[in-house]
This record gives structure tokens, C-alpha cells and sequence, in this order.
């Protein structure tokens, strides 16, 4: 040690520079943990509900119809679907309830007053109530 070391340890005291046994276990708990959930809600844990659209078609100039699929598990949700035209500009919106239907995979339809022509009807998510 220097002597300007050996000064500013005497004045301020010196510091150690080991992390202590129990930071290093907390860090390490909250790391393990933190992955845990990232990788069971990304790839194990079922989404809550969902909604997919497997076609569309212009019924005229301010109506599209879409077929779609949805799965609500346990609980009933409300999914949003959006009607765009070519250019990308948000043209319809419609709200739908669907009620609790576990792994029921029936069709259903929506009908979405637009604007104007819509060109692409998409389900925008879906939340549950």
C-alpha cells in the first residue's frame, strides 16, 4: 500500500472489495426466479384468451365479415377486431363477448361497419373480464 492509500484508509476506512456470501445468494435467487417466469409465461402457461381470424370478405362498401376462432379458457373474455384499408388508416372497429368456452374450437362471425372499403380485418386482442 501506498502511503496516500494507507491515509485515506485511516480517514475513511477501508473498503472491502468482496461482495458479501448473502448479496451474492439473494442475486442469484431473484436471477433464477425472474427466468422461471419468463420461460413458463412465454412457452408453457396457456394464453388467456385469444382470437384468429382464418378469413375475411367485403360484404359492401361499409360492411366486412370475418370468420374467426376463439379460446377463452375458464372465463369469458372480449376480443377487439379492426378493420384497415390498403394504405394501413384504421377504418372499423367492433367489439365482441365470447363467452367461457374452455377447448371449444367452433366457428364464429363478426360483421365490422367500416368507413369506407376496409381491405384487412385483423382481431387485435383479447382481454377477460
Amino acid at each position: 500500500m501506498t502511503q496516500t492509500e494507507e491515509v485515506l484508509a485511516k480517514r475513511y476506512g477501508r473498503k472491502s472489495g468482496r461482495l458479501s456470501p448473502l448479496a451474492i445468494t439473494i442475486a442469484s435467487v431473484l436471477l433464477v426466479t425472474f427466468f422461471s417466469f419468463a420461460i413458463y409465461s412465454s412457452f408453457l402457461a396457456k394464453p388467456a384468451a385469444s382470437a384468429v381470424v382464418s378469413s375475411y370478405e367485403n360484404l359492401d362498401q361499409h360492411h366486412i365479415r370475418a370468420s374467426f376462432t376463439a379460446f377463452t379458457a375458464d372465463s369469458p373474455a372480449v376480443c377487439v377486431f379492426k378493420a384497415y384499408t390498403a394504405g394501413g388508416s384504421l377504418v372499423g372497429f367492433s367489439e365482441v363477448e365470447i363467452p367461457a368456452n374452455n377447448d371449444d374450437s367452433r366457428g364464429l362471425e363478426i360483421v365490422v361497419k367500416t368507413v369506407v372499403a376496409a381491405s384487412v380485418l385483423k382481431a387485435d386482442g383479447c382481454s377477460v373480464k
